[in-house]
């Protein structure tokens, strides 16, 4: 038996630099890629970038470029909403009224709060027309949402011997897809037909996804030459987060309904469900479950907060300063046994 070691990468937006930055820091103490040490890396929306990207064989200083560069283009704001119709005589004095009174942007009411199209572009620089099927790093699972369907959807390297309809799907349409954050980026249509959004409206901290695949790798994966042999026993996770927000709520009275949770709700939400997915985690893998994250200061700390970039590198780089050593012979003791793709066609 080995160890079956898992990098496990949170969805935050831009707080993404953050884990891009402690990674570029594990690779230059190690001296090599970081994809060498994980034989599986999971990652949900801006996680899925750096996941991929890692996956890929991609130096992590890249990646942190990635989010130097394109981070600010990517929330940048949209032109104004024009409406269509009968609304549009109207539409500038509602606008201005709600902007006044209420300090309400209402063209986000009609439309997605930024532009899809840099963000296809920075996914088309970084890597082409490369398939999820050519990825020959590491492992890569990348959870969304499946809108049409009514159902959530991993997508996934050919790492199991299954068919595969994901081997010939573009890793810059996967990753749109998982960026799709409601209200913040449209949905992404992909090949199918159907309608994709984030995956973080189900799994913001992929690790129990992840843990969930090692298992069917360790039932499934049974080559003698390339396939690891290990058990739930002998599987680490590495999580990364993209920091705590804190939340404490005051409910009015007895009752409460929608005026007071619609900017309250999706917070809770996700708090909550990070908080409740480490659970099952810790009580499965114990201290084989490791964490690293940070406290957000304050609410301005958003998905699109641009401005702190800076400081998320900075944390990120000193976390890994902080904790390498103690991670060293857990997880970069020695390097994974080579991934090698099943080569399986997939359906239709």
């Amino acid at each position: 038996m080995t160890k079956f070691r898992i990098l496990s990468l949170d969805g935050g937006g831009i707080r993404g630099a953050f884990g891009a930055a402690l990674m570029a820091e594990f690779e230059q103490r190690l001296g090599e890629p970081i994809g060498d040490y994980f034989d599986l890396i999971a990652g949900t929306s801006t996680g899925a970038i750096i996941a991929a990207s890692l996956a890929s064989g991609i130096p992590a200083d890249e990646i942190v470029e990635f989010y130097e560069n394109y981070g600010p283009k990517i929330f940048s704001p949209r032109e104004a909403h024009r409406p269509r119709g009968w609304v549009r005589p109207f539409y500038p004095i509602v606008k201005k009224v709600l902007k006044n009174r209420l300090d309400v942007g209402v063209d986000d009411f009609f439309r997605a709060k930024f532009c899809p199209f840099m963000l296809n572009d920075s996914f088309v620089a970084a890597f082409g027309d490369q398939t999820l099927g050519g990825i020959s790093k590491s492992r890569l699972v990348v959870p969304t949402v499946d809108l049409t369907r009514g159902q959530t959807y991993v997508f996934r390297t050919p790492h199991l011997p299954i068919q595969h309809d994901d081997v010939h799907v573009m890793i810059k349409d996967v990753l749109v897809a998982a960026t799709a954050a409601p209200t913040y980026f449209p949905h992404k249509v992909m090949s199918d037909g159907n309608a994709y959004a984030d995956g973080g409206l189900f799994a913001a901290n992929p690790s129990m996804i992840a843990l969930a695949e090692s298992m069917k790798i360790a039932q499934l994966c049974t080559r003698q030459s390339c396939d690891p042999r290990y058990d739930t026993s002998e599987t680490h996770v590495l999580s990364i987060g993209t920091g705590v927000a804190k939340f404490s709520l005051a409910p009015p009275g007895a009752d409460a309904g929608q005026l007071y949770w619609a900017n309250k709700i999706a917070r809770v939400m996700v708090a909550s469900q990070t908080d409740g997915l480490e659970l099952p985690l810790k009580f499965v893998l114990g201290d084989r479950y490791k964490r690293l994250n940070f406290d957000l200061p304050d609410a301005t700390w958003t998905l699109d907060c641009i401005e702190h970039i800076p400081t998320l590198l900075e944390r990120g780089r000193r976390l890994a300063t902080d904790t390498f050593d103690g991670l060293l012979a857990e997880y970069f003791d020695t390097k994974t046994q080579p991934y090698r793709p099943f080569v399986v066609s997939p359906t239709g």
